[in-house]
């Protein structure tokens, strides 16, 4: 008897714990903040090119005398949601050009990561400011953007990757421990791999609750609709032309491929919110549900709403993976070793730069006043590597001075931009001349063993004054 009372009470108790414990793990497991960086990237670019959309007539959409004046915007609000709040009416109809400049570097600088924590809040009141004041052009693009925008200032993690403010402080904590150099002491670059964050895993839980609930509420919506049964939702949607950005009407001639991109659809929905946690299927799943949102932005003309929703999913997408889609390579394996100058402060100030947008330790640092360059490849020499900066690729091709700085540019997203123009005519000889001018002037520290880490046996006695190298 005593069992068959304390059997029940066990059995809840357990799986109470068990309960708790499987929430810790859901939520308060620490995860790579590098996808909430991609979305916040992609839900600013987004939140940046509505703004200025607007901004093309400012005054209609915005204005005291536009197509929706304050006092008609107050009352529908007051009807349909009196708490919603908007900064727009209080800004006067002189001051709407500047107050929107201001909004777009507050977007810009979102994007990029520049004061993130403050920057994500100002978004998200930029956005859902802009959507109240003009709801003649509110739909569901506006409602995602700004969802995902309270995600991103709620957690405060959106700046913990890909983000300036991330690469100021690596910048900054290289430029400390380089110093050192100085000192005797060797260094070496820290991997670029963001540390795992329970904000962050909180940002991303919230955004793959709420892609759940999306996607789930429309698919049981949409066994409402007739057409979705019979198989005909898909034709309807391709008929209409108030959006269509092709004229896709010949479809009719196949109606069993109109039925099955209809069930299909409706399939992939449905099952979504269960199938996107199996790791095996999520890729699949995820390739699928971009496809449909392509198709929508394709025969919907949509755009903006497929590509917010796409932004969401990223949250499901693994960060080592996308931190591969950069270093183009396996996460952790060496690009190559940039062999610099480790007695001239200018080459230090140089790695300390570079290495802190390094993704994943592609780049590895050699002190070349420390080491036996023959060593770390055969072709190079000493006298060689002072003149200019060289870069040993991981397949033993060797690159210096102005093509090797390229390069490694390429390989750091920060600089990816600038090594793009090396591309343009005329531009790598004026280049190349440019870095040698500014290498044979740099100057040096005192060369001695305390500072260069050499025996005396290693290298040659004295260096010419004004030799040089990266």
């Amino acid at each position: 008897m005593r069992r068959v009372l304390t059997g029940p009470i066990d059995y809840l108790a357990g799986l109470a714990r068990d309960v708790r414990a499987a929430w810790d793990r859901f939520v308060f497991t620490p995860s790579d903040p590098t996808p909430l960086g991609v979305l916040r990237v992609a839900s600013g670019v987004l939140a940046f090119w509505s703004l200025l959309v607007y901004g093309l007539d400012l005054h209609a959409y915005l204005g005291s005398e536009g197509w929706a004046d304050p006092a008609t915007v107050a009352l529908f609000q007051a009807e349909r949601d009196p708490a919603a709040w908007s900064f727009w009416p209080t800004v006067p109809d002189s001051l709407l050009r500047p107050v929107w400049a201001g909004c777009l570097a507050v977007l810009a600088a979102f994007t990029v990561g520049l004061w993130s924590r403050a920057t994500a809040v100002l978004a998200w009141a930029i956005v859902v400011s802009t959507a109240r004041r003009a709801p003649v052009s509110l739909y569901g693009f506006d409602q995602i953007l700004s969802t995902w925008l309270l995600y991103l200032a709620a957690t405060g993690a959106s700046g913990q990757a890909v983000s300036l403010d991330r690469y100021l402080a690596r910048w900054r904590r290289n430029r400390a421990e380089v110093a050192r150099r100085s000192k005797g002491v060797g260094w070496s670059a820290r991997s670029g791999v963001p540390e795992p964050s329970v904000s962050a895993n909180i940002g991303l839980r919230l955004v793959q609750c709420h892609l759940l609930l999306i996607y789930g509420m429309a698919a049981l919506a949409k066994f409402q609709g007739r057409a979705w049964w019979t198989g005909d939702a898909f034709w309807g949607t391709i008929a209409a032309g108030e959006f269509r950005l092709f004229d896709l009407t010949w479809l009719a001639a196949y109606p069993h491929l109109i039925q099955f991109a209809t069930h299909a659809g409706l399939a992939l929905e449905l099952s979504y919110p269960v199938l996107v946690w199996v790791g095996p299927l999520r890729p699949l799943m995820l390739s699928a549900i971009v496809l449909m949102h392509v198709g929508i932005g394709l025969t919907l003309g949509l755009t903006e709403f497929s590509l917010a929703m796409v932004a969401g999913n990223l949250a499901f997408v693994s960060g080592p993976w996308l931190r591969s889609l950069v270093a183009g390579r396996v996460p952790g394996a060496s690009a190559g070793r940039v062999l610099y100058d480790g007695a001239c402060p200018k080459c230090r100030a140089s790695m300390a730069l570079l290495t802190a947008g390094d993704p994943d330790r592609l780049i590895e640092p050699v002190d070349l006043t420390a080491v036996d360059v023959a060593k770390v490849h055969p072709s190079l020499t000493r006298e060689a590597c002072l003149r200019a900066m060289h870069l040993v690729h991981s397949g033993g091709k060797v690159e210096s001075g102005y093509d090797a700085v390229m390069t490694v540019l390429s390989w750091t997203p920060p600089f990816w931009p600038a090594s793009l123009v090396r591309y343009l005519p005329g531009v790598s000889p004026v280049g190349r001349r440019v870095y040698n001018r500014i290498a044979a002037s740099r100057a040096r520290d005192a060369c001695t063993d305390d500072v260069c880490g050499l025996h005396p046996t290693a290298a040659p006695t004295s260096t010419p004054a004004g030799r040089t190298a990266r």
